[in-house]
């Protein structure tokens, strides 16, 4: 190949190219995640130093957007791709349990790259879905049989423990009888392979003077952590509900 040719090889032009294909698009906190990197050679050959996957999540704060790596993967060892030669690589990777889940207000994606000395990396991006673990929606449902509905998910920055930049809040809305009680109920979920751990915040509603004094100054919301296990959700839901109710009733006493 040309001089001018390498040249251009090493901006990106006639280099080598590379697609992602995955297994799915939705996933839940903790699955695996399994697909394809096709890799198709450029017009040189090229060596490979690694094949390197990103999980990106993107957020919005103070009216800013931001990407956030969640977790890095090196895919492959160095190799060499011929002219217009095709190679594939199959891979599976774990989702971490507390990875951050699409909502609204943030997307997650995969991006895939080559790195090639001297060159400008070749990338390929794949957004992805993540659900909340089957644990949490449990813990949901149980909440919500309790009376009270999901009406978002909010970011809370620097309120609680988390690994990441943020964490995610559930905002539940009161229904039926705690509604003239509760203004909001929150969740945080700290999720693990057989049980969740959980942060809930009530809100509670000004309803005399000394509940209104701390509505004023902030001081209207109480405080429980509780872990809930995949035996006890297995075993009754009803009862999880049960547990939560007199949980949310004695942060109103």
């Amino acid at each position: 190949m040309s001089v001018f040719g390498k040249a251009l090889a090493s901006l990106g032009v006639g280099s080598a190219k590379v697609d992602t294909r995955l297994e799915k698009s939705q996933y839940r906190q903790g699955d695996t995640i399994r697909g394809e990197i096709f890799v198709q050679g450029g017009q040189a050959a090229q060596r490979i130093d690694e094949i390197y996957l990103y999980l990106v999540v993107r957020y919005h704060q103070d009216g800013t957007q931001k990407d956030y790596v969640v977790n890095q993967y090196r895919l492959t060892e160095t190799f060499e791709i011929n002219p217009m030669e095709t190679r594939v690589f199959p891979f599976q990777v774990e989702l971490p349990m507390d990875m951050p889940v699409s909502t609204g207000g943030l997307m997650v994606y995969l991006k895939t790259g080559l790195d090639i000395k001297m060159a400008k990396d070749p990338t390929d991006t794949d957004g992805i879905e993540i659900l909340p673990h089957t644990l949490v929606d449990g813990v949901l449902t149980a909440v919500e049989q309790a009376g009270f509905r999901l009406s978002g998910v909010d970011f809370a920055f620097d309120k609680f423990y988390s690994r990441h930049p943020f964490v995610q809040e559930y905002v539940m809305a009161p229904q039926g009888v705690f509604k003239e009680l509760v203004d909001e109920l929150y969740l945080v979920f700290y999720p693990q392979a057989h049980e969740v751990d959980v942060i809930m915040a009530v809100d509670r509603k000004a309803v005399d003077l000394m509940t209104s004094m701390e509505e004023a100054l902030n001081l209207d919301e109480r405080f429980v952590r509780f872990t809930v296990t995949r035996q006890e959700l297995e075993r009754s839901i009803t009862a999880v509900e049960a547990r939560i109710t007199e949980l949310i009733r004695q942060q109103l006493e």
